[in-house]
């Protein structure tokens, strides 16, 4: 018995011995294997536009042991404004090489869509803070599974709807047939990168009935940062207007108003249009007529005839007419009796009837003995009057209005 306890005893103190010599090998293993250090070498936004942002986190892995150890397995989560957004791992079966540094791209991209679709409140603002949380984990020799953690902030420039702004309204061209119209717009880009242009579509309306319907065709890319113009040129011919609507042939003005929608081919702003109003007030001109009045005679002897010829203009609209030319050519019995120009033509008053005389005088001994006896017998005299009137407009941007005429017929001259 006693022996038997004495080799227990032996037995004991053997494991005791090997069992510290586990520990102490262990420990000699553990001070051996050192933890690799990690830290955030850099974030970058290496890409923006109009879909979104994609950034790079780069972090820096040291190897400080003298053997390889595994690339560490990192999953990241992607915080905007405190709330977690996107989140993902980055595997690698590579080895970081002893005693050495390697960086690990951690590349994360945001879409602007998604962004807006979870966080609404965002349109409204030009930058959003973000935080990157990062968790490096390493399976280790003897150490295990080891997590490193660590994050890094920031913000994200946001996209920004582009803008409409300055709309005008101006009678480019103006004239007895139709208005030619110039609205202008501009379409301010805030961001810092192109965007597409905008699907311009627009409705002009006249009190409120609908005249013309089209889109303005693309321009090329709205500039980054810049103010890109766009204009947009209607014709408005009365004739077809006055078809449309009758009422309005006894308006000298009718007010007008067009409808411009922008929408952008942008996905983040795909169910969202931007609405203009351009207001304006459209003239309506009615051509003058012309109509001729007869020839009368002033004064009559055996050497001379001196007679008038008159013109009469009818002016509808609120404003008054110039004469600037007036040429005219007469012929009586196929005889010339005139031609040249009218001096000092009266101005055709606003919606009035005007009379425009001209005094013709013959000389020609033998031509006022034939015109003597008509005159006595009271006989039909064949005439034709040609010529042209050109009349220009006091209203702003009317142009010159020509109205070539040519009168004949018979008629007994008047004394």
């Amino acid at each position: 018995m006693k022996k038997r306890s004495a080799l227990l005893s032996v037995l004991g103190v053997l494991c005791i011995a090997a069992f510290a010599l586990v520990l102490s090998a262990c420990q000699s293993l553990r001070d051996m294997v050192r933890e690799p250090a990690l830290s955030v070498h850099s974030v970058e936004l290496t890409n923006i536009t109009f879909t979104g942002v994609e950034l790079l986190c780069r972090v820096n892995v040291e190897n400080p042991n003298s053997f390889d150890i595994p690339f560490p397995e990192v999953d990241w989560e992607f915080f905007v404004n405190t709330n977690s957004f996107i989140h993902g791992i980055v595997k690698n079966d590579n080895t970081i090489k002893s005693r050495g540094t390697t960086v690990v791209d951690v590349p994360l991209s945001v879409t602007y869509a998604g962004l807006y679709n979870t966080f609404k409140s965002l349109k409204d603002t030009r930058t959003a803070e973000y935080r990157i949380a990062l968790g490096a984990k390493f399976t280790l020799p003897v150490l295990g599974d080891k997590v490193w953690n660590f994050e890094h902030s920031g913000t994200i420039p946001l996209l920004q709807m582009p803008k409409i702004s300055s709309p005008s309204f101006k009678i480019d061209k103006l004239d007895f047939t139709g208005a030619e119209i110039l609205c202008s717009v501009n379409i301010e880009n805030p961001n810092d990168f192109p965007l597409p242009f905008p699907d311009l579509s627009y409705d002009y309306t006249i009190n409120n009935n609908s005249l013309i319907k089209s889109s303005v065709e693309h321009a090329g890319p709205l500039a980054a940062a810049a103010v890109s113009p766009v204009n947009i040129r209607l014709r408005v011919v009365y004739a077809d207007l006055y078809r449309a609507f009758q009422s309005l042939r006894n308006s000298g003005e009718v007010p007008s108003l067009l409808a411009l929608s922008a929408a952008f081919p942008i996905p983040a702003f795909e169910n969202e249009k931007s609405l203009t109003e351009i207001p304006g007030n459209l003239p309506l001109l009615k051509a003058p007529s012309l109509s001729f009045k007869g020839i009368s005679v002033k004064n009559i002897s055996l050497s001379k005839l001196e007679f008038e010829v008159d013109w009469e203009v009818e002016n509808n609209n609120n404003f008054t007419l110039n004469v600037k030319d007036l040429s005219y050519d007469l012929r009586v019995n196929n005889s010339q009796w005139g031609s040249g120009r009218v001096l000092n033509a009266p101005v055709i008053a606003a919606n009035k009837k005007t009379t425009i005389p001209l005094t013709v005088s013959l000389s020609a001994l033998s031509m006022v003995r034939d015109l003597t006896e008509i005159i006595t017998r009271g006989t039909d005299t064949a005439y034709a009057l040609g010529g042209n009137l050109n009349l220009a407009g006091s209203l702003p941007g009317l142009t010159d209005f020509n109205m070539p005429f040519n009168f004949n017929g018979n008629t007994k001259l008047k004394k």
